[in-house]
């Protein structure tokens, strides 16, 4: 199954059933819903277990969206309330410390560089056609872009870089 078809297809659906498994799902008073990295089990991901590539396909979709929600809310807060009403997408927390987890932190738990290389290429084009699509006031597709190259967290490490390398390539 391409990236596409398991994002637009499949990963919502075990996302929420992830989120019903999860007994450490809470909320920081005034904030949005968080969920601990260690939350990340056997338990709480039994429904993907099924196979080594349904695993790898939803941790790297849930990095992708932990990663462009960590970049709205950082780069474009005035925008974020509109993004979140639009995406719903949690924060995962190391611990139960209100401190973000690294997207690329979940990306590792899956493995498989090459696979992730599909992957990126998959949310380089979604994210820019969701951004050409919104219409945010400041948010185009260009400055998110540049934020996510001139940001070190998104472009390091091997996750990072390959994920960089396909945003300098579009």
């Amino acid at each position: 199954m391409e990236p596409k078809d398991y994002y637009c297809k499949n990963f919502r659906a075990d996302f929420a059933e992830f989120m019903a498994k999860s007994k450490m799902v809470h909320q920081h008073p005034g904030e949005d819903v968080y969920i601990p990295i260690q939350d990340l089990n056997e338990n709480t991901m039994s429904h993907v277990k099924t196979d080594p590539w349904h695993t790898m396909r939803f941790l790297y979709c849930l990095a992708f969206t932990i990663l462009i929600d960590q970049v709205m809310y950082t780069y474009f807060k005035n925008e974020y309330g509109k993004f979140q009403s639009i995406t719903l997408y949690p924060k995962i927390e190391y611990c139960i410390s209100n401190m973000n987890a690294r997207p690329w932190d979940i990306a590792q738990r899956a493995g498989g560089l090459t696979t992730f290389e599909k992957f990126a290429d998959f949310f380089n084009q979604d994210f820019k056609e969701f951004f050409e699509k919104q219409n945010f006031p400041s948010a185009n597709w260009m400055k998110v872009r540049e934020v996510m190259l001139n940001d070190k967290d998104v472009c390091s490490g091997s996750f990072g870089q390959i994920f960089c390398d396909k945003l300098r390539q579009s």
